[in-house]
């Protein structure tokens, strides 16, 4: 069909909306007014169909303004808006688009003196809010006899989940930061002047802009009149993602012309972390018992088999909508497994096979590796590194940039050379009493005393500083101390560091300590690999100077693999895709399954699975490393287990190891194994 410019149009020229629709999609595009429920399956076409739905409405005679599009990025509000744009041939005007703080933002700075707030109410950013929330901490007073309090990063966690869920505070931390609940009242305290702060200084945070909206709608009843009476129709994209706050403001705004179109797929409602409630998609009918249901399961993107292990994995869920993709591409390669003897060996055949892409002439922006945390990315890194192929890593920052890690790295780095100033100035604040005074003092003692840690541990020099500071510095001697006794051996000094000081810190610190946390253990498994500290350290020089892509750099190579955890991967897609690490415990991810969140873990993989156009590698490790007990048996994941065998029959399956998986995905043709090294099969004594 032939491509408009805006610029360049005849805005008379009629234009046929159906054309580029299936069946499925126009039914919803041109379905009558009401409520909408549309379960789109992944690479069913819901965002051609939702522009579509918007511009048959602009067509009929509905004015722009009077049209609510809720999406979860800006980005995606402008690329539907230029859909639809591009289908009307003419400018929308005044359209309602944008995410849901974007349209809160608009309709606050129209009635803040309402709330006791002036129209020119500054937005805080994470950053700025967690700043807040550290001058609250102090004004509260809740300092005093509590050394390591909760830094505002993390109670900035605490505080979200508590806005967007709508939740009891001390709910919230019992269920989600349990290790605050010794604190628990002095948090609530805290929290009651970080709100007094903001209304003073006549600021909002990101959590407010949601509130405060609902807050008008429910107060005012003139306003909610209002905004129900403009909004004929509104239209919300992934509804499965709405956290209660959201979905309270569309029922509000849904109260006079009752137009509602939602489009959303349960099985990839995969946020609960931070709030959204899949709940709100699957109990839809019941909040709107008048509803019209819509599928989309025509699949565009995969080959028919990615698209059977992700139906059948999928189906193992019990609170979904009964639904199957259905391919609309010819057969392609079956999904490998496989099966790899640990993660150095998996991140050496992830590259390796990268590389054979490459060559037989895939583009590498059309390969991604994909992990269920940040940490599984390591190795993958390192190997990618050696090898010289460009990636981008979307899940956050390079793994060795991260500063958790260079925090690690610093303490490591004073051990093995007292002298390295940068490292001193990065370990000392993170003590407490030790703010950047007391770091330029300690660190002109350290010159005077020619860097002699026999001579700052004695009374001379420890008593020149306040008695906070002294204990500190104190305790960061005595761990050094110790260090120097472990003969330069990395992993062994990594652990004193973390296990006796730094874990503490990290928890008080960061409002993802526990992702933080795996990724220091894997950091320190990485170290096992070398002898010295030495040998690590001019390790790490040498792969940070490999200068790897990360996606902030302004002249990216032309072509790069992409790095990204799964929930950083939702809504895009790969000709390759690669998962690591699928074993129990890792994917499902340990604490998913002891928090009883299994069927969103499946939804998890059930994402990843579908992100692969052509070609699916599904990485699974023989052994693992366990702290106890040295090297053990892996247990595949249970996942690998249900693409192989029917949800009636997956009780009877046979020992769960991996050469019975393997066995059955020879016999079953689902999967295709893929032994890497034949040593990874052999059994290990388990203990």
């Amino acid at each position: 069909m032939k491509q408009y410019s805006l610029d360049s149009i005849d805005f008379d020229v009629p234009s046929d909306l159906s054309q580029q629709l299936n069946e499925q999609q126009r039914e919803v595009a041109f379905a009558p007014d009401g409520q909408l429920l549309v379960i789109a399956g992944a690479g069913s076409g819901k965002t051609r169909t939702l522009t579509h739905r918007v511009a048959h409405l602009v067509e009929k005679g509905v004015p722009p303004d009077h049209i609510l599009l809720c999406t979860f990025t800006n980005k995606a509000a402008r690329e539907m808006v230029e859909r639809v744009e591009r289908l009307l041939r003419r400018s929308t005007g005044n359209l309602w688009a944008g995410t849901f703080h974007h349209v809160g933002n608009r309709i606050l700075r129209k009635h803040a003196e309402l709330l006791d707030f002036s129209p020119n109410f500054t937005i805080l950013d994470r950053e700025d809010s967690g700043q807040l929330i550290d001058d609250a901490v102090r004004e509260s007073g809740v300092l005093q006899g509590n050394m390591r309090f909760p830094k505002g990063r993390a109670l900035n966690g605490v505080f979200g989940l508590t806005r967007s869920t709508g939740r009891d505070m001390h709910d919230i931390i019992i269920d989600h930061f349990p290790k605050f609940e010794p604190v628990a009242v002095e948090i609530t305290e805290v929290w009651s002047y970080y709100q007094k702060r903001k209304k003073r200084l006549n600021m909002m945070d990101f959590d407010d802009l949601l509130f405060h909206w609902l807050q008008l709608l429910k107060e005012f009843p003139e306003i909610r009149q209002r905004y129900a009476e403009q909004f004929e129709h509104i239209l919300v994209d992934e509804y499965q993602d709405t956290n209660p706050l959201q979905a309270e403001i569309i029922d509000h705004l849904c109260t006079f012309h009752n137009n509602l179109t939602v489009v959303g797929d349960d099985a990839q409602s995969i946020y609960g972390f931070r709030g959204a409630d899949c709940r709100h998609i699957l109990e839809f009918p019941e909040r709107y018992p008048k509803c019209q249901l819509f599928y989309l399961d025509k699949n565009y993107r995969s080959r028919p088999e990615i698209l059977t292990i992700s139906n059948r994995v999928i189906a193992h869920n019990e609170f979904q909508f009964d639904k199957e993709l259905k391919a609309t591409r010819p057969s392609g390669m079956t999904p490998a497994i496989a099966v790899i003897k640990n993660a150095r060996q998996e991140a050496d055949f992830v590259a390796q096979r990268i590389k054979e892409l490459r060559e037989d002439g895939m583009s590498l922006d059309e390969i991604a590796v994909l992990y269920r945390i940040h940490s599984h990315s390591l190795e993958v890194q390192v190997a990618l590194q050696h090898r010289a192929i460009p990636f981008i890593v979307r899940s956050g920052v390079r793994f060795f940039e991260r500063a958790h890690i260079k925090d690690m790295i610093a303490f490591l780095r004073i051990n093995h050379n007292p002298k390295d100033e940068l490292s001193w100035r990065r370990i000392l604040p993170l003590f407490p009493g030790i703010g950047k005074a007391t770091v330029d003092k300690i660190w002109k003692a350290l010159e005077t005393h020619a860097f002699d840690l026999d001579i700052m541990r004695g009374k001379e020099v420890l008593n020149t500083f306040t008695k906070n500071a002294r204990r500190s510095l104190q305790w960061l001697l005595r761990l050094l101390e110790e260090a120097q006794e472990l003969n330069q051996q990395p992993t062994d000094i990594l652990q004193l560091f973390y296990g006796q000081e730094y874990k503490d810190y990290v928890e008080h610190t960061y409002d993802d300590s526990t992702q933080r946390a795996e990724e220091i253990e894997q950091l320190i498994l990485f170290a096992e690999e070398y002898e010295t500290s030495r040998q690590f350290l001019d390790e790490m020089t040498l792969l940070n100077e490999a200068s790897p892509v990360d996606q902030d750099d302004e002249q990216p190579p032309e072509e790069s693999v992409v790095l990204t955890t799964v929930h950083q991967a939702k809504g895009l897609e790969w000709k390759a895709v690669f998962i690591l690490d699928l074993a129990e415990g890792s994917f499902p991810f340990f604490m998913s399954v002891e928090e009883d969140n299994l069927e969103e873990e499946r939804r998890l993989f059930y994402v990843a699975s579908t992100r692969a156009k052509d070609q699916l590698y599904l990485c699974l490790r023989s052994i693992y490393p366990h702290k106890r007990y040295g090297w053990r048996n892996t247990r595949p994941s249970r996942f690998l287990w249900e693409i192989l065998m029917p949800r009636d029959v997956l009780h009877e399956r046979p020992d769960n190891t991996i050469k019975n998986l393997i066995e059955e995905a020879n016999a079953d043709e689902l999967l295709e194994p893929w032994i890497v090294d034949e040593s990874a099969l052999l059994n290990i004594d388990d203990f």
